[in-house]
């Protein structure tokens, strides 16, 4: 009875907020801009989302760099999904999450003067489940009234990636994302992100760690080989240590530095002003 009291209770709390999309906006301070903006996607496996580590976090370190940041409030499968699965009323997989994000790209953009932001300088950032989300944005790219989704570039950070390998596949997200199809393999195929990348992928920055508990290194790895081969601009920074989950700060792996870089990099290129 208490354990069916406690799980009543962690339905209530947090199984609405799996349902509606939400964006919140960080703005630099004023003359520090760089008319550039950012979408946050946390990750949470694709069932709840870490909103402190993986979104606000992250959101005001890149702001007092001078970016307009949102974080992403994506639909996603919830605790009522991770409790109940398909007794769940409602469903909530894909492509829900993928089409919160792209509406996401294309709001700000249709904003662009409100939030005094370039919007050939859209991109998005995600972690581990909205790492994949992020690179899903990147290959599956929806235009509304001359208004594209397609990002600008790409951060993402210890990523889920594919949806095929069963050796290093994350099955948790693999289970959320999917539901009642998980077991469909076109499916699984078309959200394995190292697959047919296509010729317009925007540039992607790519971090993770050797030693990553949750997500398998080799997921990144994969990507990595796969933007290679198909010569997408692009940077993989693989360290040691940092596990997973540390977001924007880890003294193991303090990547947001060489983000900037890689950043200013491609923005000297042409590669993120398209």
């Amino acid at each position: 009875m208490r354990r069916a009291i406690l799980t009543l209770m962690t339905v209530l709390m947090f199984g609405l907020h799996s349902y509606a999309r939400k964006l919140t906006a960080f703005f630099p301070e004023p003359g520090k801009a760089n008319g550039a903006a950012v979408i946050v996607c946390p990750g949470g496996s694709y069932y709840w989302l870490s909103r402190k580590t993986e979104g606000t976090e992250v959101a005001r370190k890149l702001a007092d760099a001078g970016f307009t940041v949102f974080v992403l409030h994506y639909r996603h499968a919830g605790t009522r999904y991770f409790l109940f699965g398909n007794m769940a009323i409602p469903q909530n997989h894909y492509p829900n999450a993928l089409d919160d994000l792209r509406e996401a790209v294309m709001e700000v953009r249709r904003k662009a003067y409100e939030y005094s932001v370039d919007p050939s300088k859209v991109g998005v950032m995600g972690f581990s489940a909205g790492g994949h989300l992020v690179l899903n944005s990147g290959e599956e790219v929806v235009e509304n009234q001359g208004i594209s989704s397609r990002p600008s570039f790409i951060v993402s950070v210890y990523p889920v990636v594919t949806m095929t390998d069963e050796a290093i596949v994350h099955k948790r997200s693999r289970t959320a994302l999917l539901g009642g199809r998980r077991k469909d393999s076109s499916l699984r195929r078309k959200l394995s992100m190292e697959l047919d990348i296509p010729s317009d992928m925007p540039p992607v920055f790519l971090v993770n760690c050797l030693d990553d508990p949750t997500v398998d290194y080799r997921n990144s790895v994969v990507m990595d080989h796969a933007l290679t081969e198909s010569r997408i601009p692009h940077k993989y920074i693989q360290f040691p240590s940092g596990g997973h989950g540390f977001g924007a700060s880890s003294p193991q792996a303090d990547w947001l530095p060489l983000f900037m870089d890689w950043f200013e990099n491609m923005m000297a290129k042409g590669y993120c002003c398209e």
